[in-house]
This record gives structure tokens, C-alpha cells and sequence, in this order.
């Protein structure tokens, strides 16, 4: 069984490092941590972004600098790194059609540029899944507008 189960919605979350919390919550919430690790909760639908099960410790979407972007945001970042946008992708991708691999929009956006994601990403990891997924994701819909 696993150690990182979200309190309010009881799924099973992701680790993520306290230095990674530490670079994401508001800044007087820092010295409230009390712990080296934290679950992450990735149900879109749940408020609560970390938890620790052991000390009790929540943090929601609102104590945090930055949005969770799978967690209902209108226009989510991506990558945060680079503080590109879902839109920015799309833009790209779909508007201006200057991009149709991952070095097109490596090249023509700063997606995955000054790689800093254990401090950047709220869930501690690499952003490149999830803008691989947009890209596909604006793909499909260029090529749907083709139709």
C-alpha cells in the first residue's frame, strides 16, 4: 500500500521532495514544513495539492505561487521552467503552424529551457510528458482545421 494517499479524495498521489514544496508554496508557509517528502495529489477534481499522512500536513491550490496546471485551470502552464502556457502551445502549434516536432517548439518557444523542474514544477518532474501530450494534443487539432 502506498504512503501517499490523498486525505480528502483517498488517491493514491505521487512523492515529491520537500525542496521542491519548499520553492512552490508561499513563502510563509516555509517555515511550517515538516517533513522531507510529501504526496502530491493528481486528481483534477481534489483541492489538495501536497500532503504529508503522517504529520497531517495539507497544502492546498492556494497556498501555492503557481497554479497546478491538471488541476482545472483555464489556461494551464506547461512548462514552468519556460512559463509556457497550454495557449502558447496551441499558438504555435495550431495559429502561426511553426512547430510540429519537440525541437520545433524547443526552438521556437522556451518550453524546456532552463531546466529547473524539481523546483519549478509543482510535481517535482520533468514537464516534457505533459508537452509532449499538448503537442500532440494541438497536432490533432491542426490537422483537424484542415478538414
Amino acid at each position: 500500500m502506498s504512503k501517499y494517499i490523498c486525505p480528502l479524495c483517498k488517491q493514491i498521489g505521487d512523492e515529491v521532495l520537500r525542496i521542491t514544496v519548499e520553492n512552490i508554496v508561499l513563502d510563509h508557509f516555509k517555515k511550517y514544513l515538516k517533513s522531507s517528502e510529501y504526496g502530491f495529489c493528481k486528481n483534477p477534481d481534489c483541492s489538495i495539492v501536497y500532503f504529508n499522512n503522517e504529520t497531517d500536513q495539507i497544502l492546498y491550490q492556494r497556498d501555492l505561487k503557481v497554479p497546478v496546471w491538471f488541476k482545472n485551470q483555464e489556461n494551464p502552464i506547461i512548462c514552468y521552467c519556460g512559463n509556457v502556457t497550454y495557449k502558447d502551445i496551441i499558438e504555435e502549434v495550431v495559429v502561426k503552424k511553426t512547430s510540429s516536432t519537440l525541437a520545433d517548439l524547443i526552438k521556437n518557444t522556451n518550453v524546456m529551457k532552463n531546466c529547473r523542474c524539481k523546483t519549478t514544477n509543482p510535481s517535482g518532474k520533468c514537464c516534457q510528458p505533459v508537452v509532449c501530450d499538448v503537442l500532440e494534443h494541438a497536432l490533432e487539432l491542426r490537422d483537424e482545421s484542415k478538414k
